[in-house]
C-alpha cells in the first residue's frame, strides 16, 4: 500500500465494512487519534494529517478551508469503495462539513455519517476573539483560557510552542474566515458531540447543525472538557458502535442534489 501523507493509518484495515476519516483540531495533528485504531477494530481508521505539523511539519500550514479540501479531495476519492463516515473535532468539524459539500458536489459517494464534535455549525459568527494581531504570550493565554490547550509540558519548553504558534495562527485564520455553502442540506445523518464542561459545544452551540441535514439532529454530550477525546475513549467508542448498529447503505449511493 503506497503511503498517502494526506492520512495517518496505524493499523490499516483495508477491508473493513466501514471507513472512518478523522479530522483533527486546530492546531493540532493526526496523533489525536492514535489510540482508535486499537479500540476500533472493525472499522478502517483513516487520521486525516494536515499540513504543517507531525509527519508534514516542514510544509506550511493552510490558512484556508477550501484549500485544505482541495488538497484532501483527491487523496480521499480512491477510498471510498466501501461505506465511510467523517468525524471532525473542533476545527475538523468545519473542514469534514466542506469536504462532504465537495463531495456531493462532485457527484462522489457521500458519507454514511458525520460526526461534529466540539465546535458551534461553522455558518454561526466566530464567536470567540481573533488571535491575529496578538502576541505570542497573548495566543497561548488565548487558547488556554478558551480550551484548556497547551498541557503544563509542553508550556514548560517554548521551543515547541514557537514552533506550533505558525500553525495554530493559520488554522484560526481558515476557521474565521470559513463560509460554507448554505444551498441544500445534506441527505445524511449529522451527530454532534460535545464535553459537558465544553462552552464550544454547549447544547444551543450543537443545535444549529440542524441546518446542514435533512434528517434530525443527533446530539450526545459526554464527561470533559473540549478535549474530552482523550479522556473519554471509551463514551465516544459507545457512540460510534451505536450509530452504525445497523449496516450502513452501499458506498454507490450518491446525491448530487
Amino acid at each position: 500500500m503506497l503511503r498517502n501523507p494526506w492520512f495517518l493509518r496505524l493499523a490499516p484495515r483495508p477491508e473493513a465494512p466501514l471507513r472512518l476519516f478523522c479530522f483533527h483540531h486546530a492546531g493540532g495533528s493526526a496523533a489525536l487519534f492514535r489510540r482508535w485504531p486499537a479500540v476500533l477494530a472493525d472499522f478502517d481508521v483513516c487520521a486525516v494529517q494536515l499540513p504543517g505539523r507531525g509527519s508534514r511539519m516542514i510544509e506550511p500550514a493552510l490558512a484556508s478551508i477550501p484549500e485544505l479540501v482541495d488538497g484532501i479531495t483527491p487523496a480521499l476519492l480512491p477510498l471510498l469503495d466501501r461505506p465511510y463516515a467523517l468525524f471532525g473535532h473542533s476545527m475538523g468539524s468545519a473542514v469534514a462539513l466542506a469536504l462532504a459539500q465537495r463531495l456531493r458536489a462532485l457527484g462522489a459517494p457521500l458519507p454514511v455519517h458525520l460526526f461534529a464534535s466540539g465546535r458551534q455549525a461553522p455558518h454561526r459568527p466566530f464567536p470567540e476573539g481573533s488571535l491575529r494581531g496578538l502576541t505570542d504570550a497573548m495566543v497561548v493565554d488565548q487558547i488556554n483560557t478558551r480550551y484548556g490547550g497547551f498541557p503544563p509540558e509542553a508550556l514548560a519548553h517554548p521551543e515547541f510552542i514557537a514552533l506550533l504558534l505558525p500553525t495554530l495562527r493559520a488554522d484560526f485564520a481558515a476557521l474565521e474566515d470559513f463560509a460554507p455553502a448554505m444551498d441544500a442540506p445534506l441527505p445524511l445523518p449529522i451527530t454532534a458531540i460535545g464535553g459537558i464542561g465544553d462552552a464550544c459545544a454547549s447544547p444551543e452551540r450543537l443545535a444549529p447543525w440542524q441546518i446542514y441535514t435533512t434528517q434530525p439532529l443527533r446530539m450526545r454530550h459526554v464527561p470533559g472538557g473540549h478535549f474530552y477525546l482523550e479522556e473519554r475513549i471509551d463514551e465516544v467508542v459507545a457512540i460510534l458502535r451505536e450509530t452504525f448498529v445497523r449496516a450502513p447503505r452501499s458506498p454507490d449511493a450518491r446525491n448530487a442534489a
